[in-house]
């Protein structure tokens, strides 16, 4: 039995010359991103790779290259040509169509940056860390340490592709990551594992640097990474030289195990969270190629969502730190009111917030769509790569400033796209002014007036 017709059926096609987009939300984040001064940085770190100073500015190319990596819908530099047909597009990038940049544009510009001139864009990044440290104002700064494997094994052979820990060719930076975001970063190839030569020294010395510099001389920073790093000698740098706390992963070696097996069952205590329960036993312990003992902290899961575990599927770990074994330090750290990172119990619930930079680096591989990056030459790939990570950053802080009460802040990229990019806009001009206009629907629920008043006034960069 056929339906009666309600008269709402569409019965042809037609094309319209008014200026539609479907990224209706990118107007927005840009709007953010220009009173932020982010832009103004960036001219100032990286302008001096223009060789033609006639040639587009630095800032004017990259913000449509920004643009493109927080839409995610075509992650490909041909996307680029694509982009530049579409005038609604335009339109919300606040350009004319004859402005948009193709991707021999794009490629042109990023081949300038061969060999290590790529590594102009990692000061843009620490200056963004700088700029949200002065806003947060944190009393403790708490950084987490970690590689990343971009994988890049069916893709044309790439500069700098090695096989990396995971039997997979690829790139693998080194990433710091703190509150969500990569506040630091050294763009690698694949064989450098974690320890690869003195990255580590020179990152933490870089970022340490920083802090006390630019932020705070006497701010505690706490380190944690996991047994990757586990070196004395990284050990000893942070302890003599950094002058920074550290908690690290290591690995239970059979002087470990027999100081464990030596202990009584009264000696353990345990260390509950919401449903889980671990059983720990604290001690000082030294392996045979240490000049000194270490802090140690041996955990053993005994329950998990209310489950008791059998003797034999219960994990267990091992931790190094140096936090209480330096009484200066220790005196810091209780000036600055967080004495309780002090207690064993922190310092296990530290150990466990890893899990949330391997959440950031999940989100940064949403953020990129795809883990391949577009180029053949490393210098090209690094520069790429930086823009993509900075870009990240300021997506979460846009979170953080501008629409936290319409999208949880801990969302993935994909998330906040489908609801804060992707909605219809239309853009009319009315005597000397341009309108975006969007349906009932989406100004109600995504708040546009809030977010349009939040994004036309965050904290600028002090530049």
């Amino acid at each position: 039995m056929k339906c009666k017709s309600t008269g709402h059926k569409i019965t042809t096609v037609e094309t319209t010359q008014d200026k539609i987009t479907g990224r209706g939300g990118l107007l927005f984040i840009l709007r953010y991103l220009e009173k932020s001064n982010i832009f103004d940085l960036i001219k100032t770190q990286v302008d001096n790779i223009r060789q033609n100073k006639k040639a587009k500015p630095v800032e004017f190319l990259l913000r449509q290259v920004m643009a493109k990596m927080l839409d995610g819908s075509d992650s490909s530099i041909k996307g680029f040509d694509r982009l530049r047909q579409d005038e609604g597009y335009a339109s919300q990038l606040e350009l004319k169509k004859e402005d948009m940049v193709s991707s021999h544009m794009v490629k042109r510009f990023f081949k300038k940056f061969i060999g290590l001139k790529y590594k102009a864009y990692r000061k843009v990044l620490q200056e963004l860390f700088v700029w949200r440290l002065q806003i947060t104002q944190p009393s403790i700064i708490v950084l987490d340490m970690d590689t990343m494997v971009l994988d890049n094994d069916d893709a044309k052979k790439r500069q700098g592709v090695d096989v990396t820990y995971k039997k997979k060719c690829g790139f693998q930076p080194l990433q710091i990551t703190w509150c969500g975001k990569i506040v630091d970063a050294l763009f690698r190839r694949g064989s450098a594992h974690s320890n690869h030569g003195s990255d580590v020294k020179t990152m933490m010395k870089d970022i340490v640097t920083l802090i006390r510099t630019r932020y705070c001389p006497n701010v505690p920073i706490v380190l944690t990474t996991d047994s990757g790093f586990m070196d004395e000698k990284n050990f000893n740098y942070f302890e003599d030289v950094l002058k920074i706390f550290y908690i690290c992963y290591g690995k239970l070696y059979d002087s470990v195990k027999e100081s464990v097996k030596e202990a009584s069952l009264k000696a353990f205590k345990t260390y509950r969270n919401k449903n889980t329960r671990w059983d720990y036993y604290e001690f000082e312990s030294k392996l045979k190629s240490w000049e000194q003992s270490r802090r140690t902290i041996y955990t053993k899961l005994m329950q998990e969502d209310r489950q008791l575990l059998l003797e034999f599927v219960r994990p267990d770990s091992i931790l190094y730190t140096n936090i209480g074994m330096d009484k200066s330090m220790a005196k810091q750290l209780a000036a600055s009111g967080n004495k309780e990172y002090l207690s064993a119990k922190k310092i296990i619930s530290l150990a466990h917030g890893r899990g949330l930079s391997e959440l950031t680096n999940r989100s940064l591989k949403d953020f990129m769509c795809r883990e391949q990056l577009p180029f053949k030459l490393f210098g090209m790939n690094g520069a790429y790569y930086y823009v993509q990570v900075i870009t990240h950053f300021l997506l979460e802080c846009y979170k953080e400033d501008v629409s936290h009460d319409v999208v949880p802040v801990k969302c993935y990229p994909t998330t906040f796209r489908r609801k804060l990019i992707d909605f219809a806009a239309k853009i009319v001009g009315t005597g000397n002014r341009n309108i975006l206009q969007v349906s009932n629907s989406v100004w109600e629920v995504n708040k546009i007036q809030q977010l349009w008043e939040r994004c036309n006034n965050p904290v600028p960069l002090q530049l």
